[in-house]
């Protein structure tokens, strides 16, 4: 594939492991086509957690000694902080560039700056964008304009998020729990029925014949093969298969997931819980919600400045927090659970907040 060299395991675990193969393929045919004249920026799209900071993180290193990396984590408020820097090569990496704009009536010249400097550079441009905040931003300026290759990273297949998952551990360290299966008694079968006696003061065991209604049933409805083929499916399997259900293939969610699960060294698929919230706001709730969702993290006093009034935020927040549907992260900014994150995602899209 043109553009992708084969420098070591990294690499390897990247393209292979994480799927990612096709999506750094497009991304240095890109780089190539820029050497030789055609300038083509690129923009990398991806839900939150769904590892675009990962895949730039990869194409700096394929890169290493051609680029300039910028990362912005909070809102950009000052033109001077996307400036360029003097010795900039000539592949520009911007990470998390939905930190470019803000919600709010003139809170877009940054975005404004940053929109006529990447088309008057002679550099080529390698963006990420949150899904929700691009999507937004491509409406109202038609984004696609400015990043003719764009790259939406997938959803990670099963094997991928096993994959991941265990990369972190050494064979055989993890131990997959089958669960507490009930031994299937016979057809039918004699069981001990205490019997008290009041006058004597003792407590006898008769024994009763009864049939297994349970196991009659299954075998009225010819379930034993089924049976037999789910008895094939391994713990591991199982787990995996929970995992991948509740994250669609995010690899945020996927380990979110199972650090919430696991009871080091041991996880079982009957431990694996099934997230749902009922998220019930109001609009305005709902729209601060939105924005956490599209930024992908947002400090208070940024949430104050687009809502425009410290009280009404406390207030706002402090619901989002009792449903569980935020936490505040080390770095001080205010994110969606990653547990519920599908549920936020489906509220949303349901309001048409997202689309």
């Amino acid at each position: 594939m043109t553009g992708i060299h084969s420098n070591g395991s990294e690499e390897k675990f990247l393209g292979e492991v994480l799927g990612l193969r096709d999506s750094i393929g497009e991304i240095q045919a890109a780089v190539a086509d820029f050497e030789v004249g055609k300038r083509l920026n690129v923009a990398i799209i991806a839900e939150p957690l769904g590892g675009k900071t990962t895949l730039l993180n990869e194409i700096e290193k394929l890169n290493l000694s051609r680029v300039t990396k910028i990362t912005f984590s909070r809102i950009v408020r000052d033109k001077k902080e996307i400036s360029l820097p003097e010795d900039t090569k000539r592949v520009v990496l911007l990470d998390n560039c939905q930190f470019l704009y803000m919600r709010k009536s003139g809170g877009f010249e940054v975005f404004y700056e940053f929109l006529h400097m990447i088309s008057s550079q002679n550099s080529i441009f390698i963006t990420t964008w949150n899904t929700y905040a691009w999507k937004y931003l491509n409406e109202v300026f038609r984004l696609e304009k400015y990043f003719p290759v764009q790259v939406f990273i997938p959803a990670l297949e099963k094997e991928n998020l096993k994959d991941l998952i265990l990369g972190r551990y050494e064979e055989g360290e993890i131990i997959f729990d089958s669960g507490n299966k009930v031994k299937e008694k016979a057809l039918i079968y004699i069981e001990d029925y205490p019997l008290e006696l009041a006058s004597l003061g003792r407590k006898f065991y008769i024994p009763v014949l009864k049939i297994n209604i349970s196991y009659l049933k299954k075998r009225l409805l010819n379930e034993k093969e089924k049976e037999r083929e789910e008895e094939k499916e391994t713990a591991e399997d199982r787990v995996f298969g929970e995992i991948y259900r509740e994250s669609k293939g995010n690899p945020g969610i996927a380990l979110r997931i199972w650090e919430l699960e696991i009871d080091y060294p041991h996880i079982e698929p009957e431990g694996v819980r099934y997230f749902s919230y009922d998220i019930e706001l109001e609009q305005e709730e709902a729209f601060v919600l939105e924005l956490i969702l599209s930024y992908q993290g947002l400090r208070k006093s940024e949430i104050v400045d687009m809502v425009g009034s410290m009280l009404r935020t406390d207030e706002i927040l402090f619901q989002l927090l009792n449903q569980e549907l935020i936490f505040e992260h080390e770095n001080g900014s205010i994110r969606v659970r990653p547990e519920a994150l599908r549920s936020v995602i489906a509220y949303l899209e349901k309001l048409r907040l997202v689309w």
